[in-house]
Order: C-alpha cells, then structure tokens, then sequence
C-alpha cells in the first residue's frame, strides 16, 4: 500500500498530511458531519470530504467505489452552482476543486498524471477566471482569483511533477498559524506545502512551510520582458490573470506576452525545487 509510513506523521509539529494517509476514520466522521448541509458552504465542504474519501489510500475500497467519490463530489458541486447568493469566494473555491477532481481521480485510483492533465488543469482555471471577471482587488474574491493565477503558473508547465495542488479546507487549517498552507506540490507520496502571499508579509512561517509571494515575481517579470510595470496592484494582478484567460480561451498571445507568462511559470517552479533542495540540505 503506498505510503504506509506516512502515518506517522505528527500532524501538531508538520502541515496536515496528505489525505491518503489520514485515518479512515477521521475522513469518515468529516463526511458525517457534512453531509445534510446544503447550503453552498456546506456543499463546498461535503465535495472536499468526498474527494479526500476517493483518495485515502490505507483502506481497501474498490476502484468503483473511489471513483464514485470522486464523481458524487463533482454532483455536489454542480449542486452548489445552482444556489443563490452564493459567496464569490466559494464559487471560485468549487470550480478550483471541480477542475482538479479528474487529477485527484487519478491519484486516488493509483494512476499517471499526465501532461495533458495538466493542460486541461491550466485550460479549466483560465476558464473558471474568466467565469468571475472582472477583477477588482478591493473586493472578493481578490485573493482567491491571484491563487488561482498562480495555480494556473504552474499547470501552464504541462509538467505533472510541476503541479501545484490547491489545499482542502481540512488542509488549510492548522492548530499553529505558522502551519498553515494554501497549496503543495506532491512529492513521492509526501507534499512540499506552499504558503501563497500576494504581497510581502512579516509573518513567520515554520520551516516546513515556503512562501511564495506573487507581487514582486510580477514585477520582476515586467522588468525582464522590459515591460512598462503598472504602480497599482490591481492593474498588475489584471493584467497577469487576463493574459491567463486569453491564453486558455484560444486569443493569440503577442510573443512578449508569452514570455511574461512563461518567466512566471518558470517563478512558481522553481519553489518547488528550492523547497525541495533546503528539506535535503537540511
């Protein structure tokens, strides 16, 4: 079974694992408490619960059955589509989690992800974006959009080592702050969780923990493709989030555009490799 030792994680000293290697239990009593909530948060949860079900790996569920979990997650959010007043930041939360439900399929059936998974991940975000544009940084869901840029960075890569996983509500959460994370890259079955800021923060982090801050990889990028770099965050995030849904509705890119999004695809990689290489220095 894979990753057996994975439970012996100490989840009050590391991020929460990997919902492949939580007691059944613990994933069993989570559906239970969701499971009649059907207003949209408690959709958002029921789906999330479904989908950490599908890929908990230390049970001896049929394939069938996991991929039922997976496809009653899908139904649920299709569910929450359709509720009125529907907070922006759930909505965006549930097409994040529908766009990934075939990958987390994937994992929880034991099977490849591969690079055209991740085209379809980058193509699906792009879509979701440009579903709830327009942007504007003053009001919701500001931060969820620019996560979701920054989701969409690295599934542009088409590379599967390289996709970045958005956390489950169960994952965000953490008993100490400086645990918490809002993505990770999988790794040989173990997670290299990512902590996404917009700006700089002061706030400490443990060590497990790499921040990836958005702000200045944009204008960094705007400075090396020698573009004129908006002073207003708004603009800055704008621009990045409609080239993404350019891209991944089918306009044709000028070649400068291309080469801002890749040097920001190439930004978001490289935390996963510079996370990976202090963990082995360490």
């Amino acid at each position: 079974m894979r990753g057996e030792t994975q439970t012996s994680i100490d989840i009050n000293r590391s991020p929460r694992p990997l919902a492949e290697f939580l007691p059944p239990e613990e994933l069993k009593a989570a559906v239970a408490r969701y499971e009649t909530r059907r207003n949209p948060e408690g959709l958002f949860r029921s789906a999330w619960n479904y989908t950490e079900q599908g890929l908990n790996q230390l049970t001896d569920e049929e394939s069938d059955r996991r991929a039922y979990y997976f496809q009653y997650a899908q139904s649920l959010i299709g569910m929450l589509m359709h509720r009125d007043r529907t907070h922006q930041d759930t909505l965006l939360g549930a097409l994040v989690l529908s766009t990934y439900l075939p990958v987390f399929q994937k994992r929880g059936l034991d099977e490849t992800v591969t690079s055209e998974d991740c085209r379809d991940v980058y193509r699906s975000l792009g879509g979701a974006m440009a579903y709830l544009q327009p942007l504007d940084v003053d009001v919701p869901p500001q931060w969820r959009m620019a996560e979701t840029a920054v989701l969409a960075l690295a599934a542009r890569t088409s590379n599967p080592d390289l996709l970045l996983y958005p956390t489950s509500p169960r994952e965000e959460m953490s008993a100490e702050a400086s645990l918490n994370h809002d993505s990770y890259f999988f790794d040989n079955d173990s997670k290299i969780p990512i902590q996404q800021k917009l700006i700089k923060t002061s706030r400490s982090y443990d060590e497990w923990i790499t921040v990836l801050t958005l702000q200045p990889l944009v204008e960094k990028g705007f400075r090396k493709i020698r573009l004129d770099n908006p002073e207003d965050l708004t603009d800055q995030i704008n621009y990045l989030i409609s080239l993404i849904v350019a891209e991944t509705t089918g306009s044709r890119l000028e070649g400068y555009e291309k080469d801002f999004l890749n040097y920001l695809s190439k930004a978001v990689a490289a935390h996963r490799f510079r996370a990976k290489n202090e963990k082995q220095a360490a």
